[in-house]
């Protein structure tokens, strides 16, 4: 071999690179990058989703003939929230009470407000009005057609219960979407408060051994008179 082919074999040859090639590597480095940055954001979206969902409620697809409600957080004391969804026809109304007698199969409902088709959001509270002092259960539902307000003033033995700490027993909706066939009831909220020996007795669907106090609320059709 002679030495001028020796010489030339010992030398590197120089990387080459295609511009085809370096394009095609700037691209996957493109794609890579911003299917990053994008799934970043939409983990981000999802989680901001959720977070609304549960503030502001979400009830999923129904039938047509078919009523559904949802509870929501809240965090007030005494105070509850909710978004319930009706059909146009029959109307409905959520009736509310602080009182179920005893040996009666449903609370003494105190009033309703009627409830617009489509989805509202609904808001019952036990509170001290500042405009006159008197502690009132009240019931506040947004929808379609506006706000509208209802309160009832609480007997005084009422107020001395809820201005004490007792245990209370939930029931009713949950966050969970529920649902009824149209035309029947659907109980929102059955918050009883335990007071007095036995109380936990009075827990369930059935009527109470004796009066039972607490929050109540029932989306029920517009039948008439409570």
């Amino acid at each position: 071999m002679s030495e001028g082919a020796s010489a030339t074999s010992s030398r590197r040859l120089p990387v080459q690179f295609s511009l085809t090639g370096l394009l095609t590597m700037l691209l996957v480095v493109a794609l890579a990058s911003a299917y990053g940055v994008t799934a970043v954001r939409l983990r981000t979206a999802e989680a901001e989703l959720r977070r609304l969902r549960e503030e502001t409620g979400y009830l999923p697809p129904t039938a047509a003939d078919e009523i559904a409600a949802a509870r929501l957080i809240s965090d007030q004391p005494m105070t509850y929230r909710l978004r319930v969804r009706v059909p146009a026809s029959p109307p409905y109304r959520i009736a509310y009470s602080s009182l179920w007698p005893e040996s009666a199969a449903a609370p003494r409902w105190f009033g309703a407000v009627a409830v617009p088709p489509g989805e509202s959001v609904v808001t019952v509270r036990i509170l001290k009005d500042p405009r006159d002092d008197r502690w009132k259960i009240t019931t506040l539902r947004r929808g379609a057609d506006g706000t509208r307000r209802m309160a009832t003033v609480l007997p005084e033995n009422h107020v001395e219960i809820f201005r004490r700490s007792h245990d209370w027993l939930t029931a009713g909706v949950t966050r969970q979407s529920s649902t009824r066939p149209v035309g029947q009831s659907l109980r929102l909220l059955d918050e009883r408060v335990l007071v007095g020996e036995g109380a936990m007795m009075l827990y369930g669907d059935g009527p109470p051994s004796g009066e039972m106090v607490g929050v109540f609320a029932e989306l029920q059709p517009d039948i008439g008179a409570i």
